[in-house]
C-alpha cells in the first residue's frame, strides 16, 4: 500500500501536475534531474518586486519568487504581470489542483452573470456526486465566492488566469499545478473533527452573518499580521477551526512547498520560477521550502480511517432502513 502510494506521489509531482502535457506545442524531453534546493534564502541579485512578493532563492543556480495574492484582488492580477516582466520565468506554479484547473479557462463575464443569478439549482449541479458533508462545504464555498464576486465585480482566481496567459506568451515556459486534490483536503479536514466539533463548525457556518467586503478591506489580506489576527479571532470563537485550518493551511503549505521544489528541479537550465499562491500560504511555504521530502508528503495524501462514530452511525442508518422495509411488508402481508 505504501509502495503504491509513493509511486502515486512521485507520478503526481514529477509528471501529473504539469500542465505542459495539455499544450501540444511543448514537447517533453527526458533530462537528468539536478538538485537545486536552496542552501539559504538570501538574495544575491537585486530584483524589483511588489511588496506582496518574496524572493526565496536568487543566485547563479536558480531564481525563485513567491507571490502572495488575494484571490479577488485586481492588484494581485497586475502583480503577476509585473513579476513576469522582472524575471522572465521559464516555469510558473499556481495554487491549483487538477479538480480546479477549469478555473484557468473561466469566463469572467459569464461567472459574474451566473453569480448574480446563483440559485438552488446551480448549487445542486455544482455539488452533484459528492457526499453530504463535502457537498455542504463545497456549496458554502461556492455561495461565498458568488456573493463576493457579485459585491466586488471580480471573478475568483484572476491571478491564476493571468499567470496562465503570461505563460503562453513565453516560449518554453511551463505551468505547474502545485496543490493537493481538493477532495482529499476536504475529507481530511472533516475526518479530523469529533461529532461535537463538527456540530460546532456547522452551527457557526450556518448561523454566522459575515460583513460585506469592500475593495479596500480586501487589500488588507495582503498584510500577514492582519491575516494572523483574523485567524486568531475565528479560532477563539470556534476552537474546532484550528483543526480545519491545520489541514487547509499547514498541510497544504507542505504540499505546495514540495511542489515548488519539484518544479524547480524539473527546469534543468537556469530555473526562473514564479509561484502564485494565496497570501495565507506564504509564511508556511517560506518555512518548509527546501526541507520537504517525498516521505513527508505521502501521509498527507492518504485519507485517515473513518472515525468509529461514523461507522456506527452508517450501520445504524442501514439497519434502520432495513427495519422500516421489513415493517412495511409485514403490515402489508399480515395487516
Amino acid at each position: 500500500m505504501i509502495y503504491k502510494t509513493c509511486r502515486f506521489v512521485k507520478s503526481w509531482y514529477s509528471r501529473g501536475f504539469e500542465i505542459g502535457l495539455v499544450f501540444n506545442q511543448l514537447q517533453r524531453s527526458n533530462h537528468t534531474v539536478c538538485s537545486i534546493f536552496p542552501r539559504n534564502f538570501s538574495a544575491t541579485t537585486s530584483i524589483d518586486l511588489p511588496k506582496s512578493a518574496t524572493l526565496l532563492h536568487s543566485d547563479n543556480e536558480a531564481t525563485v519568487v513567491l507571490l502572495g495574492t488575494v484571490h479577488f484582488s485586481k492588484q494581485s492580477v497586475e502583480d503577476v504581470s509585473e513579476i513576469v516582466r522582472a524575471i522572465n520565468p521559464n516555469a510558473i506554479l499556481v495554487e491549483l489542483c487538477r479538480q480546479r484547473v477549469s478555473l484557468l479557462e473561466l469566463d469572467d463575464k459569464k461567472f459574474l452573470e451566473d453569480a448574480k443569478n446563483f440559485d438552488a439549482q446551480k448549487l445542486k449541479e455544482a455539488v452533484k456526486g459528492q457526499n453530504f458533508v463535502s457537498g455542504m462545504l463545497h456549496a458554502m464555498l461556492l455561495k461565498t465566492y458568488a456573493d463576493i464576486a457579485k459585491e466586488l465585480g471580480v471573478a475568483p482566481g484572476g491571478e491564476f488566469r493571468r499567470a496562465y496567459q503570461e505563460m503562453k506568451k513565453i516560449p518554453g515556459c511551463k505551468l505547474f499545478l502545485g496543490d493537493r486534490p481538493i477532495q482529499i483536503t476536504i475529507a481530511r479536514a472533516f475526518q479530523s473533527l469529533s461529532v461535537y466539533e463538527l456540530g460546532q463548525v456547522m452551527y457557526h457556518l450556518t448561523t454566522s452573518n459575515p460583513k460585506p467586503i469592500d475593495k479596500l478591506q480586501l487589500e488588507k489580506y495582503k498584510d500577514r499580521d492582519y491575516v494572523q489576527a483574523q485567524f486568531e479571532e475565528i479560532t477563539k470563537d470556534v476552537p474546532a477551526f484550528k483543526k480545519i485550518f491545520h489541514v487547509f493551511v499547514d498541510e497544504r503549505d507542505k504540499c505546495l512547498a514540495y511542489s515548488l521544489q519539484e518544479c524547480v528541479r524539473s527546469v534543468v537550465k537556469n530555473p526562473r520560477v514564479l509561484a502564485v499562491v494565496g497570501m495565507g500560504h506564504v509564511d508556511g511555504i517560506v518555512k518548509y521550502y527546501g526541507k520537504m521530502r517525498q516521505e513527508d508528503i505521502v501521509p498527507l495524501l492518504l485519507l485517515p480511517p473513518r472515525p468509529y462514530y461514523k461507522v456506527l452511525l452508517a450501520k445504524g442508518m442501514k439497519l434502520t432502513f432495513y427495519f422500516l422495509i421489513f415493517s412495511f411488508f409485514f403490515r402489508l402481508i399480515f395487516g
